[in-house]
């Protein structure tokens, strides 16, 4: 029950991140399917491996968003909304009232478009790395690669990010 507790919020917030607001309200359903996956095959999680628990969930939290795109054949959502608590919710303490608020939301929208607009292999990795905060090992685990191909495709989602971004950025930010 503890495990499951732990993990709720962060496989939601997934859950999000890879289906986007179009499948709102189906994000408990599909949480629970992950965790009843997880519990079918938790004889199968060996610690002696050195896989993290945390780690082997979110492969299944991944894998199980790529059928659910795969079966209704919908392209991925924005990663982000306004009302997203997660990192890149931006508040400038320095520039309070309304007109700072609407900016951080312009802003926090075009980011989320931004990080919509990167591959595949790149968004999953910066996803996992800068919401998750999972380590490039268990990030290159996830997703069955090297972690340098991992370092590499965080690396160029960056790179791309702050391409897209300049025009919103503050000159030295």
């Amino acid at each position: 029950r503890q495990i499951i507790a732990d993990l709720h919020r962060p496989i939601l917030a997934t859950i999000f991140r890879f289906l986007g607001p179009r499948y709102r309200g189906d994000y408990e359903d599909i949480a629970q399917d992950v965790f009843l996956k997880l519990f079918r095959s938790i004889e199968r999680f060996d610690p002696a491996r050195g896989v993290k628990f945390t780690t082997w969930a979110f492969t299944f939290v991944r894998n199980h968003c790529f059928d659910i795109l795969k079966r209704r054949r919908l392209p991925t959502a924005s990663l982000t909304t306004a009302d997203d608590d997660r990192p890149w919710e931006l508040q400038d303490p320095s520039t309070p009232g309304p007109g700072a608020s609407v900016e951080n939301t312009e802003l926090g929208s075009k980011i989320g478009e931004a990080i919509a607009g990167l591959g595949e292999d790149q968004r999953l990795a910066f996803i996992l790395r800068e919401y998750e905060g999972l380590e490039y090992a268990s990030i290159a685990e996830v997703m069955g690669v090297s972690e340098g191909t991992i370092k590499s495709r965080i690396h160029r989602a960056k790179e791309a990010l702050r391409l897209r971004l300049a025009p919103y950025l503050r000159a030295g930010a």
